[in-house]
Protein backbone atom coordinates (compact mmCIF):
# COMPACT_ATOMS: atom_id res chain seq x y z
CA UNK A 1 0.00 0.00 0.00
CA UNK A 2 1.39 3.11 -0.85
CA UNK A 3 1.78 6.18 1.51
CA UNK A 4 1.34 9.54 0.34
CA UNK A 5 2.35 13.25 1.39
CA UNK A 6 -0.25 15.71 1.11
CA UNK A 7 1.12 19.61 1.68
CA UNK A 8 -1.92 21.70 2.49
CA UNK A 9 -3.82 18.68 2.67
CA UNK A 10 -6.44 20.77 4.72
CA UNK A 11 -6.39 23.74 2.37
CA UNK A 12 -9.02 24.73 -0.29
CA UNK A 13 -7.48 22.44 -3.17
CA UNK A 14 -5.86 19.99 -0.63
CA UNK A 15 -9.00 18.79 0.79
CA UNK A 16 -10.27 17.72 -2.73
CA UNK A 17 -7.19 15.80 -3.27
CA UNK A 18 -7.77 14.10 -0.34
CA UNK A 19 -11.41 13.72 -0.68
CA UNK A 20 -10.69 12.17 -3.96
CA UNK A 21 -7.61 9.68 -2.85
CA UNK A 22 -10.31 8.35 -0.20
CA UNK A 23 -12.65 7.48 -2.91
CA UNK A 24 -10.39 6.09 -5.47
CA UNK A 25 -7.28 4.50 -3.48
CA UNK A 26 -6.46 2.21 -0.77
CA UNK A 27 -3.23 4.78 0.60
CA UNK A 28 -2.63 5.35 3.59
CA UNK A 29 -2.26 9.50 3.66
CA UNK A 30 0.14 11.73 5.48
CA UNK A 31 -1.28 15.60 5.58
CA UNK A 32 1.05 18.33 6.63
CA UNK A 33 -0.42 21.53 7.02
CA UNK A 34 0.34 24.67 9.37
CA UNK A 35 -3.47 25.42 9.63
CA UNK A 36 -2.99 29.57 9.14
CA UNK A 37 -5.77 31.60 7.39
CA UNK A 38 -6.14 28.55 4.72
CA UNK A 39 -6.00 25.69 6.31
CA UNK A 40 -8.84 23.77 8.30
CA UNK A 41 -9.81 20.62 9.24
CA UNK A 42 -13.55 20.86 9.80
CA UNK A 43 -13.06 20.23 5.66
CA UNK A 44 -12.18 17.49 5.93
CA UNK A 45 -14.58 16.28 8.28
CA UNK A 46 -17.02 17.85 6.39
CA UNK A 47 -16.55 15.21 3.36
CA UNK A 48 -19.01 12.76 2.84
CA UNK A 49 -16.54 9.74 2.83
CA UNK A 50 -14.83 11.09 5.85
CA UNK A 51 -16.12 8.93 9.06
CA UNK A 52 -15.71 5.64 6.78
CA UNK A 53 -11.86 6.27 6.09
CA UNK A 54 -10.69 8.32 8.69
CA UNK A 55 -8.63 5.89 9.72
CA UNK A 56 -6.44 5.94 6.41
CA UNK A 57 -5.24 9.90 7.13
CA UNK A 58 -2.66 10.95 9.64
CA UNK A 59 -2.45 14.87 10.30
CA UNK A 60 1.44 16.54 10.76
CA UNK A 61 1.21 19.98 11.60
CA UNK A 62 4.39 21.51 10.11
CA UNK A 63 5.14 25.28 8.74
CA UNK A 64 7.34 24.51 5.22
CA UNK A 65 9.35 27.69 6.22
CA UNK A 66 11.10 25.38 8.74
CA UNK A 67 13.26 22.70 7.97
CA UNK A 68 12.14 19.37 8.15
CA UNK A 69 13.38 17.82 11.82
CA UNK A 70 14.15 14.32 13.14
CA UNK A 71 10.79 14.40 14.81
CA UNK A 72 8.55 15.50 12.25
CA UNK A 73 10.29 13.21 9.57
CA UNK A 74 9.85 10.29 12.34
CA UNK A 75 6.34 11.12 12.30
CA UNK A 76 6.04 11.42 8.43
CA UNK A 77 7.41 7.70 8.03
CA UNK A 78 8.26 6.31 4.91
CA UNK A 79 6.71 8.41 2.01
CA UNK A 80 6.01 6.99 -1.59
CA UNK A 81 4.25 10.11 -3.50
CA UNK A 82 4.52 14.20 -2.21
CA UNK A 83 1.56 16.10 -3.74
CA UNK A 84 2.77 19.63 -2.62
CA UNK A 85 -0.18 22.02 -3.01
CA UNK A 86 0.78 24.25 0.49
CA UNK A 87 1.53 27.71 -1.07
CA UNK A 88 0.37 31.31 -0.87
CA UNK A 89 -2.02 32.26 -3.45
CA UNK A 90 -3.81 35.52 -2.67
CA UNK A 91 -2.50 37.87 -4.82
CA UNK A 92 -3.25 40.61 -2.69
CA UNK A 93 -1.03 39.41 0.46
CA UNK A 94 1.81 38.89 -2.11
CA UNK A 95 1.94 42.59 -2.93
CA UNK A 96 1.62 43.68 0.87
CA UNK A 97 3.81 41.16 2.11
CA UNK A 98 5.77 39.83 -0.73
CA UNK A 99 8.79 38.54 1.63
CA UNK A 100 6.17 36.23 3.40
CA UNK A 101 4.50 35.39 0.35
CA UNK A 102 8.26 34.30 -1.08
CA UNK A 103 8.93 32.73 2.90
CA UNK A 104 5.66 30.30 2.42
CA UNK A 105 6.19 29.37 -1.80
CA UNK A 106 9.62 29.16 -2.21
CA UNK A 107 11.43 28.42 0.89
CA UNK A 108 8.88 26.41 1.58
CA UNK A 109 9.06 23.99 -1.34
CA UNK A 110 12.72 24.24 -0.92
CA UNK A 111 12.85 22.74 2.62
CA UNK A 112 10.12 20.41 0.69
CA UNK A 113 12.35 19.23 -1.65
CA UNK A 114 15.55 18.72 0.64
CA UNK A 115 13.33 16.52 2.74
CA UNK A 116 12.49 14.59 -0.81
CA UNK A 117 16.16 13.75 -1.71
CA UNK A 118 16.29 11.72 1.62
CA UNK A 119 13.34 9.54 0.77
CA UNK A 120 14.82 6.39 -0.71
CA UNK A 121 10.72 4.27 -1.77
CA UNK A 122 9.79 8.51 -2.86
CA UNK A 123 9.05 7.40 -6.73
CA UNK A 124 6.80 10.71 -7.63
CA UNK A 125 7.13 14.26 -6.13
CA UNK A 126 4.08 16.46 -7.89
CA UNK A 127 3.70 20.19 -7.41
CA UNK A 128 1.04 22.29 -7.97
CA UNK A 129 0.98 26.30 -7.30
CA UNK A 130 -1.03 29.41 -8.43
CA UNK A 131 0.24 30.09 -11.96
CA UNK A 132 -0.25 34.05 -11.32
CA UNK A 133 2.68 36.54 -12.41
CA UNK A 134 1.96 40.16 -10.95
CA UNK A 135 4.65 43.01 -12.59
CA UNK A 136 4.25 45.77 -10.58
Amino acid sequence: MKRVLITGGAGFIGHHVVDYLLERTDWQLVLLDRLDTSGDLNRLTHLPIWPAQKARVTFVHHDLKAPFNEAICARLGSIDYIFHLAASTHVDRSISDPMLFVGDNVVGTGHLLEYARTLPALSLYSFVSHPCIHFI
